[in-house]
């Protein structure tokens, strides 16, 4: 049995505005915004890089490149189409992430971010977890996103 780990970053600033600010496909804020080409949902885009460094299938960048046909869009359809690209070869076991963030107190969304995550990949909520830290001053300008992920190979 083959078993393999991912692990993505992601990272964007804080601006205020009022695009809203989106993780894990959840608005989270509508006086703020993350800077970004997409709906710069950092904690999507670091687990669709955990899943493809997991599956030996580049980064995000090179899935999803920076041009037209993926200006402004929703991160949970990179989430979607990742899990559909792997499907039949990979099944995945978990995801564990943390987002840090300073602007906003996540603990009211962790829920609604985690439906949202397990239905774009696909597999039950049980197997994603997110945990929001503060950052305790560390970062008041930026949102960092961290994911690990495992996968089994489909036989």
């Amino acid at each position: 049995m083959n078993i393999r780990v991912g692990i993505g970053y992601d990272v964007h600033p804080v601006f205020v505005g009022s695009k809203g600010l989106f993780l894990g496909g959840v608005k989270v804020s509508d006086s703020l915004y993350l800077s970004g080409h997409s709906d710069g949902d950092a904690l999507c885009h670091a687990i669709v890089d955990a899943i493809l460094g997991a599956a030996s299938l580049g980064n995000i960048g090179n899935e999803f490149p920076e041009d037209h046909s993926n200006r402004d869009r929703r991160s949970l359809e990179f989430l979607s189409e990742i899990s559909e690209a792997i499907k039949g070869r990979w099944q995945l076991l978990n995801v564990d992430t943390v987002i840090v963030i300073e602007s906003v107190r996540l603990a009211g969304f962790v829920r609604s971010m985690t439906e949202n995550v397990a239905e774009a990949l696909g597999v039950g909520s049980e197997f994603v977890n997110i945990k929001p830290k503060s950052g305790n001053g560390s970062s008041p300008d930026f949102v960092h996103a961290h994911a690990v992920c495992l996968l089994r190979e489909v036989e």
